[in-house]
């Protein structure tokens, strides 16, 4: 029988994990709350109160000026928080849950919209898990109202490229505990979203950070699951036109705190009753881990005023919502301004000239010489009149002559000083010579005549004991001895093997917990790696790095990594070792080499390395 303490988790195939508080770690909790949980906001889904374009997400596009849009949905998550123990599932804390919404959107100015955001939870339910603990939550309750403040600053029917919008959304504190419906403090929602008509489809992205109050749901030493702060990104692909109408949404979560990554897929029909109401539905699947993401969810409403494609003015159709009714858009399908009739601006050969004004639309030319090209032979882009060297293309700082570089390296010949001999701009140049072939340059081959290796400085490798272990990785290079015991007798017991990158050692450095002191026990080996350097002077310099595993505040474990590396560099300088041939670098939990998951792998990732750094150039 499993011992394994239980957690909270959303599910989605195979059932997604989420940690959360065992039953003998349950605190007393207030009675607001169901028993063994914390209170926090279950819900994750956003919507759009204005719906342009995306019925989750803003495009960056607002509602006419003066405009407004009231809906009213109905939505369904099936197993959004689901109850684990080893590993396998126990039941469902919340299994089954319907919510109404009540959305409205309205734009007192042209570039200002305001929004709002009352959500209902009408039922829910799941499994009887109070043997575990855990308090069945209240069947109905208000969930979290929002607010929205969303500023217009570029919009395609003004002749502007795209839409763009800024915006910021406030959760109010105010929803239902008993429910699982409510955080302990305000939450923000700054977002940014963009824009753009193609023809019959219309696509936006949108990108903001959710800041909300920071929950742990289970702390046993190492935070396991944590709600809190997170990036949010959407996409979103949509049909225009006048009847039934399509979209498609993406939308993910990074988490900024120790919670798990999400991700939705929702697609979307949209049909108009009429001229002032519409009729929607919008459903998909949930991945990932974070807690809220259903298995899938589904959603039908119904919206006034406000429809997506057709805006209304005096009466008139716009499908394109340029601003232009449809009776005098030459381009009803394509937004732009009413000076052109509703069609948009053209610039054919792009050279900043509209066709309409270019008397060469399909060939570039200042707006001097109307969108026409100068006569300019060389095409070096300085006119013949103003060129000295009309046939050769050159820079107008040589007035269109050309720069000379007889070796064709790039460097003017002026300026080269081997102008017969291509070479890189660092050596002014001239080549970089290799005499010897053997990848390092002469200037810092000490055996610029004979091939040898690079860790060598060029030099070819010795043996001068000859133990059959070249000296460069010979731990005792004046005495013969065993090549599986790095070169050494026998008798000598080797805790350290030099490879071409770093020294690698057998042992742990060990350390006194949550503290920079070196145990007792890592004495010997950093005596013998401190012998290993002072007899190897090819070795020009250690990068002494200090590792840890992810539990714990990430911060912390970086300075900790960085003053345990410090004292091992402080060790190996009292024994001898030159200073400048030691860095010290702390990563933390940065640079993992097995998961953090287990055990094993957090051991293996509280490491010291010590990694060989030579400077050589070719």
């Amino acid at each position: 029988m499993s011992h394994a303490k239980p957690t909270l988790a959303t599910r989605l195939v195979g059932y997604k994990r989420l940690s959360a508080v065992a039953t003998g770690l349950i605190a007393a909790l207030a009675s607001a709350q169901p028993r063994g949980l914390v209170s926090f906001e279950l819900e994750r889904l956003e919507l759009n109160p204005n719906g342009r374009g995306s019925l989750v997400m803003g495009t960056g596009e607002l509602l006419p000026g003066g405009a407004f849009r009231l809906s009213v949905a109905g939505h369904y998550e099936k197993n959004p928080l689901m109850l684990y123990s080893d590993m396998s599932p126990v039941g469902a804390v919340v299994g089954d849950r319907a919510t109404a919404h009540l959305l409205l959107a309205w734009t007192p100015l042209r570039w200002l919209e305001l929004g709002a955001h009352v959500p209902l939870v009408a039922w829910q339910r799941g499994d009887d898990l109070s043997g575990r603990g855990i308090g069945a939550p209240a069947t109905t309750g208000l969930g979290t109202p929002s607010a929205q403040v969303r500023v217009g600053l570029l919009a395609q029917r003004r002749e502007a490229p795209l839409d763009l919008a800024l915006e910021l959304g406030v959760g109010l504190p105010v929803g239902s505990v008993d429910t699982l419906s409510r955080d302990n403090a305000f939450r923000l929602s700054p977002k940014l979203s963009l824009g753009r008509r193609f023809g019959g489809l219309r696509a936006g992205v949108e990108a903001g950070v959710l800041l909300r109050p920071s929950t742990v749901l289970i702390d046993d030493g190492a935070v396991q699951d944590e709600l809190g702060n997170e990036v949010r990104l959407g996409a979103v692909v949509a049909t225009t036109g006048k009847g039934l109408r399509g979209e498609l949404n993406v939308r993910g979560t990074i988490p900024l705190t120790q919670q798990q990554k999400s991700l939705e897929v929702l697609l979307g029909v949209r049909l108009p009753l009429g001229s002032a109401a519409e009729l929607y539905a919008l459903g998909g699947p949930g991945f990932g881990d974070t807690t809220g993401t259903p298995f899938f969810r589904a959603l039908l409403g119904v919206a006034f005023g406000g429809m997506e494609p057709e805006i209304e003015r005096g009466g008139a159709r716009d499908d394109d919502g340029d601003g232009v009714p449809n009776s005098e858009d030459q381009c009803p399908n394509e937004p732009g301004p009413a000076a052109r009739q509703g069609c948009p601006v053209r610039d054919t050969d792009n050279d900043g000239i509209v066709d309409s004004a270019d008397k060469c639309p399909k060939e570039p030319g200042p707006a001097e010489f109307q969108g026409c090209p100068t006569k300019d032979r060389d095409g070096d882009g300085i006119n013949d009149t103003e060129d000295k060297c009309p046939t050769e293309a050159g820079p107008a700082e040589r007035q269109g002559c050309p720069v000379k570089d007889t070796d064709g390296d790039g460097i003017a010949d002026e300026q080269d000083k081997c102008p017969r001999e291509t070479g890189p701009a660092s050596r002014q140049g001239c080549p970089v010579k290799d005499t010897d072939g053997d990848g390092v340059v002469d200037e810092r081959d000490a055996c610029p005549t004979q091939v040898g290796l690079v860790e060598l400085r060029g030099c070819p490798a010795k043996d001068t004991d000859g133990d059959t272990v070249a000296d460069h990785l010979d731990n005792c290079p004046t005495e013969k001895g065993l090549a599986s015991n790095q070169g050494c007798p026998e008798q000598q017991e080797q805790f350290v093997e030099i490879q071409k990158d770093q020294l690698k050692i057998k042992q742990s450095v060990y350390f006194a917990t949550n503290k920079a002191v070196i145990k007792p026990r890592s004495f010997k080996m950093l005596n013998q790696i401190a012998k290993i350097i002072q007899q190897h002077p090819e070795i020009e310099q250690i990068v002494i790095e200090g590792h840890s595993d992810s539990v714990g505040n990430a911060d912390f474990n970086r300075k900790l990594s960085l003053a345990r590396a410090e004292s091992v560099k402080t060790y190996l300088v009292e024994k001898g070792v030159e200073a400048s041939r030691l860095q010290a670098k702390g990563y933390g939990p940065d640079r993992p080499i097995a998961p953090n998951t287990n055990a094993r792998g957090r051991a293996a990732n509280r490491r010291v390395v010590f990694t060989i750094v030579n400077t050589d150039h070719k």
